[in-house]
């Protein structure tokens, strides 16, 4: 089962950086009313914004509003859900303590932390930070789409059983 959030990110130069040879662009994320998202995040690396479509997409806009789809998984060998038009990604959450970090699916971390004390329970609900203990794993697959995209989950493909 999926669970989405839309989210207004606003581009915000002051929050630019650069970190470890990685060049961050900065964003102040949203809810769609105007009001302030309490998140750990607030920039995103090239791979990021290609990802959430805020790169060349935002075509000289300085906002966008996406629904963010966090689609939770049994495992890393699930199917890939698809989602026509749009790129999905492969991810894990490791709680540590109060605090989940995202990870590329090769284990490498991403600069996305959650913090169970700080951040908005309806962000921490919606990556599944709050149904998980002190180290455990969450794999999802993360996508964002145009706000009235509706999305299922793709059905998992049947492998034939040997006779």
């Amino acid at each position: 089962m999926s669970r989405t959030l839309i989210l207004l990110f606003r581009r915000d130069p002051s929050r630019d950086r650069q970190t470890e040879q990685v060049d961050f662009v900065g964003y102040e994320p949203l809810w769609p009313d105007g009001r302030p998202v309490a998140v750990g995040v607030d920039a995103l690396c090239k791979h990021g914004q290609r990802l959430l479509g805020l790169s060349k997409q935002l075509k000289g806009c300085h906002q966008k509003q996406i629904k963010l789809v966090c689609l939770p998984l049994t495992g890393r060998d699930d199917d890939l859900n698809r989602i026509p038009g749009y790129r999905v990604r492969r991810f894990y959450l490791l709680r540590t303590g109060n605090t989940g970090r995202i990870h590329f699916m090769d284990g490498t971390p991403t600069v996305a932390t959650f913090d169970y004390d700080q951040d908005d329970p309806r962000i921490l609900h919606w990556v599944g930070l709050d149904t998980l203990e002190d180290g455990e794993v969450q794999w999802f697959d993360l996508a964002a789409v145009e706000v009235n995209t509706q999305v299922a989950p793709s059905r998992p493909r049947l492998q034939a059983v040997g006779v």
